[in-house]
């Protein structure tokens, strides 16, 4: 195999490498509980302790929202945020958000039901998970994960079905990244979302342990 092969690295670089998969793993892991957070909120029957959308209007959009017009959002969110209760609420993004947030706006469409009911039922935070948003973690960062690992450490392995193991990791990250993309709007299907995320769990569950057997299992001895 030569020196590009993961037996051949000195202990030094092998530790270096274990850590970095097992940190891929960990940021994986962490991304997958927070948009799986998202999905329960889509069912959820009561507000979060603190919402996203109430903290988004009391803050960035503070300029924007009268008091008035928070109040209506916060007896909507406090209620449930039901269908039933929407009519206000929809009055006011009808009026002040639709230019932005509606069709063919600036920023993304944030204008219905199903658009907002999501941001009133989910905690907020100030994570790096919250940071990089749902958006971001289904079509960029996980699709990263698994390419930095299948690049750098996977294709290097010694494992006669890594090729085989590298497409099953690409055929996860494309299935999460569209169904992710297909629903946005339509919520339920929740089955889509879990069968995303035991895929790309399991993926990067038999990447790693490839590519941390191959790293410990002992250098290759080149035959003459």
């Amino acid at each position: 195999m030569g020196s590009m092969s993961l037996r051949n690295q000195p202990t030094s670089e092998r530790a270096f490498a274990t850590f970095v998969v097992l940190a891929l793993a960990a940021f994986l892991a962490g991304g997958l509980a927070f948009t799986l957070r998202r999905e329960r909120a889509v069912s959820a029957q009561a507000p979060a302790a603190r919402p996203h959308l109430l903290a988004v209007l009391e803050g960035v959009m503070a300029p924007n929202t009268s008091p008035a017009e928070l109040a209506v959002f916060r007896t909507w969110v406090q209620g449930g945020a039901t269908r039933e209760g929407f009519a206000p609420v929809e009055a006011i993004v009808a009026n002040n958000c639709a230019s932005c947030h509606g069709e063919g706006g600036q920023f993304p469409r944030i204008t219905g039901f199903e658009d907002l009911r999501p941001l009133a039922l989910e905690e907020t935070s100030e994570g790096l998970f919250d940071t990089l948003g749902a958006r971001g973690l289904h079509l960029a960062a996980f699709p990263l994960v698994f390419l930095l690992a299948a690049v750098v450490y996977l294709r290097r392995s010694a494992w006669p079905g890594r090729k085989a193991l590298m497409g099953a990791c690409a055929v996860a990250v494309l299935f999460d990244a569209g169904q992710w993309w297909l629903r946005q709007g339509h919520p339920g299907h929740a089955w889509a979302a879990w069968t995303a995320s035991g895929l790309l769990s399991a993926a990067f569950l038999a990447l790693a342990v490839v590519v941390l057997a191959d790293l410990w299992r002992g250098p290759v001895e080149d035959k003459a």
